[in-house]
């Protein structure tokens, strides 16, 4: 929201402006009021364009000044602009890319779902100025028409919102008409994982595989795919018994491309190794030695933990067609390799572990993400607890057992 603000032009004895710290500014006479509004931004450089007046004498000039010009600025704009909705969406796209503002995969995503969905669905005449929320609304109907799922559909209604919240702070629309869109519901899906025997039958098997290790670390860490094809060595503490997530591999198209972690609270984590884990980072970290001598000068020191053999990063792809076809292979119900952090989860919920603690070492930014995600999970472990708690107590006849033989009484054994 704009605001009027004052200030002065006083320097200090090295010639910088004081700003808004100059010590006359608490007098109300010193200075000038004034505004800066945004005026959309510069197609060339990416760069927003503004328009500033401080030569007023009193805030209230200013604050009149200042609603005039954003009248004539947005008068401006729908007098003269005569951008359509197709070739703002495509603008606001390059410039997304020129800032750098994304990661490479979230940019993809909008491209695809701007340019095959968006637009299509908006036609290449219809201006931006002349948007309104009933084309918003026809557009979710022809997705959900087309049989497109509620996430996927409102993936690409947020990535329009984004884009039109833009278009707003420029000054090229008054409002977002894609606020309060009604959007399908989002039916939360109930995880289910394997059962501990099914894992186990799936890690005797992977284990024959020179990557056996790396699924048996995904099993017992919970990492995500991207993260243990970025896991590097300097990032593993053996001694310590655990390793940071501080990279992942993202795949975007044939590119790989190394990242900060999916979410805030993901990043830099440390996620705490079993004598398990650490055997199997071990016995890895012998063969991968192994495989550095076989190929000599022609091995490619990546510095990740897991590798080809000739040293390269991995494909992501690569890993989770190794895990489709190793689960098809065994007969096992069919899971997705991210799944296996489910599963990972769902055994330290079992063992259980406190839910804050699994929240911290999933990379949850609050354990209630990790409630909602795991609620019949949790509740299977609450139950667990309060059975243990009381078997703790002395062994007594129940009071189900007494009403039933008809020998109810008061606690003062008082009829």
């Amino acid at each position: 929201m704009a605001k009027v603000t004052r200030r002065c032009g006083c320097r200090d004895e090295n010639g910088k402006q004081y700003g808004a710290a100059c010590p006359k500014l608490k007098s109300y006479r010193h200075g000038t009021w004034g505004y800066r509004l945004s005026a959309g931004f510069n197609p060339v450089t990416g760069k927003r364009q503004y328009v500033t007046n401080y030569s007023f004498a009193s805030s209230g000039d200013a604050e009149e000044a200042m609603r005039e010009a954003e009248k004539q600025l947005r008068g401006q704009v729908y007098d003269f602009k005569k951008t359509t909705a197709a070739a703002y969406l495509t603008e606001w796209l390059d410039g997304q890319e020129r800032h750098a503002q994304l990661k490479p995969s979230t940019l993809r995503m909008y491209k695809r779902y701007i340019h095959n969905d968006v637009v299509p669905a908006f036609g290449t005449k219809i201006l931006l100025k002349d948007l309104r929320r009933p084309h918003v609304a026809g557009l979710i109907k022809a997705l959900q028409d087309a049989g497109r799922g509620a996430v996927t559909i409102k993936r690409i209604h947020a990535t329009l919102s984004s884009a039109l919240t833009d278009a707003v702070q420029d000054g090229l629309l008054a409002e977002n008409v894609a606020a309060g869109a009604r959007l399908p519901k989002v039916e939360k899906k109930k995880i289910k994982v394997w059962e501990p025997s099914d894992a186990g039958r799936f890690l005797d098997a992977v284990a024959e595989h020179r990557l056996g290790a790396m699924f048996e670390v995904a099993v017992l860490t919970g990492m995500r795919r991207g993260e243990l094809c970025g896991l590097r060595w300097q990032d593993i503490d053996l001694p310590g018994r655990r390793l940071f997530v501080r990279v992942q591999l993202v795949q975007v198209g044939k590119d790989i491309i190394e990242g900060t972690i999916k979410t805030d609270a993901g990043q830099d984590r440390v996620v705490a190794l079993s004598d398990r884990a650490v055997a199997a980072l071990i016995a890895w970290k012998i063969q991968q030695d192994q495989e550095r001598q076989k190929w000599a000068e022609a091995y490619t020191d990546s510095r990740r933990v897991f590798t080809y053999e000739d040293g390269r990063q991995l494909r992501p792809g690569y890993v989770s067609k190794l895990f489709e076809l190793t689960v098809k292979k065994l007969g096992l119900p069919m899971m997705r390799l991210h799944d296996l952090r489910h599963l990972h989860a769902s055994l330290m919920l079992a063992s259980g572990q406190d839910l804050a603690i699994v929240s911290k070492s999933m990379g949850h930014s609050n354990s209630q993400i990790t409630r909602d995600l795991y609620a019949h999970m949790v509740g299977d472990a609450a139950r667990n607890a309060v059975e243990g708690a009381a078997s703790l107590l002395p062994a007594r006849k129940s009071v189900l057992t007494t009403v039933l033989t008809g020998h109810e009484k008061s606690p003062s054994g008082l009829s």
